[in-house]
């Protein structure tokens, strides 16, 4: 016989929104201390500010091209900053550290930490931390 499956049974996007928490780890692998709750790349909120994001290039881009400024070669702090900018936004909490979760705090350790960056965003696009079984 047959088990029955059933479509609500599978819900990534609401995983995604819910988050999962993560230790941060110095980039010598050493735990900080430091646990963040992290926002899957399909959730809402994480996908409305990567589209917004991407809009915004684009429309500069063609607001530039109309200008005749096809050439012009957007800086890397640009992308870093961009990256930075991400992960605040994937990140909505956190435990372990004694000053407040602000994004102001938040934005601190991220500027200061380039690594924290990167294994935020990694958590964010790991598809399975937010898929059931």
């Amino acid at each position: 016989m047959t088990k029955e499956i059933s479509i609500d049974q599978f819900d990534e996007r609401g995983a995604a929104d819910h988050g999962v928490e993560t230790e941060l780890l110095t980039a010598i692998g050493t735990p900080t201390g430091i646990h963040v709750r992290v926002l899957g790349e399909n959730s809402e909120k994480l996908m409305a500010h990567t589209f917004r994001t991407i809009n915004q290039r684009r429309r500069q881009e063609q607001a530039n091209a109309r200008k005749g400024k096809n050439g012009e070669v957007r800086p890397i702090e640009d992308d870093v900053a961009l990256t930075t900018d991400k992960a605040l936004v994937a990140t909505i909490g956190w435990r372990g550290p004694k000053e407040p979760f602000t994004e102001a705090n938040l934005r601190k350790l991220l500027e200061r930490n380039p690594s924290f960056v990167t294994q935020i965003l990694e958590t964010a696009a790991d598809s399975a931390a937010f898929t059931k079984g």
